[in-house]
């Protein structure tokens, strides 16, 4: 898998996930690995660059999460503005996918 897909796929994968529920770096890195059968592998230290990114953005939110026995997690929810933006890359991936299976044919 080309690195340019991968790296143009990064937001909109994070975001994804997080709609589905809040998360932590760790766990949306293996997430990713686990849906894609090992064929995408993130480096966990890569993540958070792109986290800190759509934080900024204020796409996505943090927050620290205390479980007894366990150390402190940073965790991440999804805002409004991600949501929007989640629409937004889903329906250009969906118009690009529908072009290159058009072209394909």
């Amino acid at each position: 898998m080309s690195k340019e897909l991968v790296g143009a796929s990064v937001a909109p994968i994070v975001l994804s996930i997080l709609r589905n529920s809040d998360s932590y770096g760790y766990e949306i890195v293996q997430k990713v690995k686990e849906l894609t059968k090992n064929r995408i592998t993130w480096k966990e230290a890569s993540i958070y660059p792109v986290l800190k990114k759509l934080e900024s953005k204020g796409m996505i939110k943090s927050y620290w999460k205390v479980i007894e026995n366990e150390r402190p997690r940073k965790y991440y929810t999804l805002l409004a503005d991600g949501k929007e933006k989640l629409k937004q890359e889903v329906d250009e991936w969906q118009l690009i996918n529908s072009l290159l299976g058009k072209l394909a044919t």
